[in-house]
């Protein structure tokens, strides 16, 4: 009996794996750079939701130059130069290989996973024995990618694309001379469909997609239905070209051209429908960086009247920032930023983000590709994880700061309710220690008439003068005759410097003779008030020594 087992860390890292493919495709910032022998432009575009805006853009026109491969340094300073003049925010660039230069196949073979197809291109020359290049697979740069599978068939179609080794590093070599990095290298009718995803497409998708680049330089009709490819190249004459290219073309000269463009075009879209049998194609997109565009696309109309034919325009759905729009008018035919544009969309797609949901949309023969994602998914990763590091420090310090900020608050709270607590008590013991005061003062009088009877004038002067020298910080607890010429004083006072204040002002009147401090304390544990005794000597001329002796027995 077979034994069912989970593996939980799978889905985990499928799920991790989803996340950062999209987060990363994202986040990466990709100069669209196409570079032909009359131009130089770069375009760097954003995208919010499914509206897009031009970021960035530089256009340089180059005259005098037919050849690129005769004038690298050339073609490096004006990159370089428009570079500069753009204040592009990334050297991460996007660029294109011509049409010419590379072979695209669509090749049906029959079923099998990514690491059986990996080890059949490894150990079995699977490309040598189905696509027969002309040189050795050695010297080519070589991109596929399955974009169909027929498990009813068994069979599977995979896209191929390759380019000469020499070819790819002769415009690597020239961009990286200009000081960018290249991180995308397409083929430039691909870099023609992905302008199409700045576009809604909706209307366009029961039918094939249909292109046609037309130019001094380039031309091929690439026809796309679910991305699955057909490129056919349109053979014109060097002569033709120049005249495509030339603004002394007269209409007449223009109309040669396209009646011998017209009639492969129609063998091409013949070739198509009958061996794919896909609904007519009614459309025509044109892309040319020829001044005589609009003329010619009206020949082609006149020749193809069942066909409409559309000077594409890349920018017409874009948000553009109004110092960009003037850089743009200095282009008449705007379908000259398609590929510029197309190739802005791209991303070096570092975990195959792409390769999951397009055909055409990941195509890169950059030789060390895999390298460059290498190093850009550690650079990602990296960034993740200490970004997520400092995340969770900042927010262990402001959650610190918030409690110590809380905590200092409650003290503050708790201290000024101590304050006014405080303060509170220390008035209603002012207002205690008065009441007391005016009490006692009276029950004194009271005592002091009765210990004092023999000489009323003496001892009503002895009351008179102590009670007149207390201030409002003194309160009497009793006044007492002890004999002789002394009397013994018993308080409270609100501190020290009170007592000895009384004390001076009771030194101060005639009637006394010495007056002695002979005790002073604290009166209660955690109080400030202070519990006195003095004892007060009356000059003895002032006493009547016979009527206290009589007092006494």
């Amino acid at each position: 009996m077979a034994r069912f087992s989970f593996n939980p860390i799978k889905p985990l890292n499928n799920f991790l794996l989803s996340f950062l493919s999209k987060y990363s495709v994202q986040q990466e910032e990709v100069i669209g750079l196409d570079l032909t022998p009359r131009s130089v432009n770069l375009i760097q575009l954003s995208k919010t939701g499914s509206k897009w805006t031009v970021e960035k853009m530089s256009y340089r026109a180059i005259e005098g130059v037919d050849d690129i491969k005769n004038n690298t340094q050339k073609y490096a300073d004006e990159i370089s130069v428009a570079f500069k003049s753009g204040k592009f925010s990334t050297t991460n660039a996007a660029i294109s290989l011509p049409v010419s230069t590379s072979i695209i196949k669509v090749i049906p073979i029959p079923l099998m996973n990514e690491d059986e197809m990996q080890k059949a291109i490894e150990f079995d020359s699977l490309w040598e024995n189905l696509t027969q290049l002309p040189d050795a697979l050695t010297e080519y740069s070589i991109f596929h990618q399955v974009i169909r599978r027929d498990a009813s068939k068994n069979m599977m179609d995979v896209l191929f694309v390759a380019s000469k080794l020499s070819e790819v590093n002769f415009y690597v070599d020239v961009i990286s001379k200009a000081g960018i990095n290249p991180i995308v290298l397409d083929v430039k009718c691909f870099a023609l469909r992905n302008a199409f995803e700045t576009k809604n497409l909706s209307k366009l998708s029961d039918t094939p997609l249909a292109i046609l680049e037309m130019g001094e330089f380039e031309n091929f009709l690439m026809i796309i239905k679910d991305d699955s490819p057909y490129v056919s190249d349109i053979f014109v004459g060097a002569n033709d070209k120049k005249l495509i290219g030339s603004t002394d073309a007269n209409k007449q000269t223009l109309s040669q051209i396209v009646n011998r463009y017209v009639m492969q075009i129609k063998q091409n879209l013949n070739a198509y429908t009958n061996r794919f049998e896909t609904a007519k194609i009614n459309n025509i997109f044109i892309v040319s960086q020829s001044p005589n565009i609009k003329e010619i696309t009206k020949l082609l109309e006149e020749q193809l009247k069942e066909i409409t034919f559309i000077n594409f325009d890349p920018l017409s759905d874009m948000i553009i920032p109004a110092q960009i729009k003037e850089k743009i008018q200095v282009v008449d035919n705007k379908s000259t930023f398609t590929s510029s544009i197309g190739l802005a969309t791209r991303k070096l797609d570092i975990f195959g983000y792409y390769k999951k949901v397009t055909g055409v949309k990941n195509i890169n023969l950059l030789p060390n590709r895999e390298t460059i994602k290498k190093t850009q998914r550690t650079k990602l990763i990296s960034g993740i994880f200490f970004g997520t590091i400092a995340v969770i420090i900042i927010f262990l310090a402001l959650y610190l700061s918030y409690g110590f900020y809380k905590k200092i608050n409650i003290n503050n709270n708790e201290l000024i309710d101590y304050s006014m607590n405080e303060m509170e008590i220390n008035s209603l013991q002012e207002t205690l220690f008065n009441l007391q005061n005016k009490k006692r003062e009276i029950e004194k009088k009271l005592e002091l008439t009765k210990t004092a009877t023999t000489n009323q004038i003496t001892a009503a002067k002895v009351l008179s003068d102590l009670a007149y020298s207390a201030g409002p910080g003194i309160a009497f607890v009793e006044i007492k005759y002890e004999g002789g010429e002394m009397y013994s004083v018993k308080g409270e006072a609100l501190n020290d410097k009170t007592v000895v204040n009384y004390i001076n002002e009771v030194r101060e009147k005639e009637i006394f003779n010495k007056v002695v401090l002979e005790k002073s304390s604290i009166a209660k544990e955690g109080s400030k008030i202070k519990t006195f005794i003095v004892k007060v000597y009356v000059k003895p001329e002032l006493m009547n020594t016979q009527n206290i002796q009589e007092e006494n027995n």
